[in-house]
């Protein structure tokens, strides 16, 4: 069984939580999922859920919270709707049977959660509360093909069911269908199997037969017993679909088997307990693996030091040379990222003394840069980033010149050479669909290491103008890196 909506960590639970979780586990629960209600029980919530492997949360603001909700609120959800055990942006919704706030800020913070759901790709918990019209108004007007999520604790119509069920969502059905009022049987009859889950809303509306004491997980199988009672199936039917649905939703059974592990690895640990603190780093902008292009312009400088029998130390920039390639990086933090990029540059500038009796040539000189670099990067939870880089780099030099006063390597053959590659930057982070987007700008400057050795660099009146060559690249670049989700 899966208790998909319980707040065992509110108050009602403080003095036997524990006992709870063992009773419900013990009576046959696979996994609980809590709602969040307010900000101010962030922190409590997501300690509770890291103490169980078997326990996962949703994130949101209930519409009885939503008065006073700020941006920053609305900010730490979708910031914290990152963690490792947030399968849903949840309890969220209309109640307009208490009046805790206005209408238009219980839509208006609705709205805006559910836009961070379609952000980040997780199903939604409905809360509504003679809210019907209202809520199907704004679900049918966010849906865009993507949204999914139940409608928890649903007591309505066969009509409001069958317009929640072709927008994509799922019910849940709660104790108060066990009552002996309850007009719901007829709903819970023409609602499909595989659309609806179970859940206890503990320590609210405690099914029969413990109507009147406090509701608990462990009770959620009354619920279940119900519902094969009304649509005349096995129990076995009910908890097996209703898990499986469940399971599906909210994308539990992978999670839960990276998180148990996780949680086994750490409790072998001498003791070492996991903690939740608030300012701890949790970056809505997470970046595995990530590749891209890479465009920008190389200008090689050149410091000669002519040798005899010409002299002088001459600098000489061949600017504006296209540059272009790709980029692969890997985040293992979330400050740093490891980045191996390759460029290719051609320098048509080069110019040779076409005298036929000494045999030069105009074949443009090629450079390709192998750069293997960290890149260090500041507020990375931040929607832009300003980062440095540093490491190095093979450069392939292909420098092509006269025949008979080149040395070999200078003949049109490869000449690889290492530099040390440092830079500065800034970079942006777009989350999509599909993954996130991250453009960056750096100015990178690849210095290369020894000099060019007796390097014929010119001619004049067919002799060779030789001289020994220290360089760099100063290569300003624009990346575009796409970091699938995985």
């Amino acid at each position: 069984m899966i208790d998909t909506h319980a707040h065992i960590d509110t108050e009602a639970f403080g003095e036997d939580r524990r006992e709870v979780l063992k009773r419900a586990f013990d009576s046959g629960m696979e996994y609980i999922i809590i709602p969040s209600i307010g900000v101010d029980g962030f922190k409590n919530l997501q300690e509770l859920v890291e103490s169980e492997p078997r326990v996962f949360r949703g994130i949101g603001i209930h519409p009885h919270n939503v008065a006073s909700v700020t941006d920053e609120d609305l900010e730490r959800v979708e910031r914290e709707s990152f963690l490792k055990k947030v399968v849903a942006i949840g309890e969220i919704g209309l109640d307009y049977y208490y009046d805790f706030a206005p209408k238009d800020v219980q839509q208006d913070i609705f709205k805006k959660q559910l836009d961070i759901a379609k952000r980040r790709k997780l199903p939604v918990i409905i809360h509504n509360r003679d809210a019907d019209d209202d809520v199907l108004k704004i679900l049918d007007e966010a849906q865009d093909g993507a949204l999914e999520g139940v409608l928890h604790c649903f007591s309505g119509t066969p009509e409001f069911l069958k317009s929640a069920l072709d927008l994509n969502f799922h019910v849940s059905y709660t104790g108060n269908i066990t009552y002996k009022k309850s007009t719901l049987s007829e709903t819970v009859l023409k609602t499909p199997l595989e659309r609806m889950m179970i859940e206890t809303d503990s320590p609210y509306l405690t099914p029969v037969p413990h109507r009147g004491k406090r509701n608990e997980p462990s009770y959620v199988r009354f619920i279940a017993e119900k519902i094969a009672e009304i649509k005349g199936i096995t129990l076995q039917e009910v908890i097996s679909m209703t898990s499986e649905t469940a399971k599906k939703l909210f994308r539990l059974s992978v999670i839960a088997l990276c998180i148990f592990a996780s949680f086994t690895a750490v409790q072998a640990q001498d003791g070492e307990e996991e903690y939740y603190d608030e300012e701890e780093v949790v970056n809505p902008y997470r970046k595995f693996i990530g590749f891209g292009v890479t465009i920008g312009t190389n200008t090689i400088v050149e410091t000669q030091r002519l040798l005899p029998p010409a002299s002088g130390e001459p600098d000489v920039s061949f600017d504006g040379l296209f540059a272009y390639g790709g980029t692969l990086s890997y985040s293992p933090l979330d400050f740093l990222m490891l980045e191996s990029t390759y460029l290719y540059s051609i320098n048509r500038k080069v110019v040779f003394n076409a005298d036929s009796s000494a045999g030069f040539q105009s074949n443009p000189n090629t450079h390709q840069f192998i750069e293997l670099v960290a890149r260090f990067v500041l507020r990375p939870y931040s929607r832009v980033n300003f980062f440095a880089t540093f490491g190095g780099a093979y450069i392939l030099n292909t420098i092509n010149g006269g025949d008979e006063f080149v040395r070999e390597y200078e003949r049109g053959e490869d000449n690889t050479r290492t530099a040390i590659s440092t830079g500065l930057g800034i970079q942006g982070n777009i989350q999509t669909p599909f993954g996130l987007i991250t453009p960056m700008a750096e100015w990178r400057i690849n210095f290369q290491f020894g000099e060019d050795k007796n390097r014929v660099v010119n001619s004049v009146n067919g002799a060779p103008v030789s001289a020994d060559v220290t360089t760099f690249y100063s290569i300003p670049r624009f990346s575009l890196l796409w970091y699938p989700s995985f």
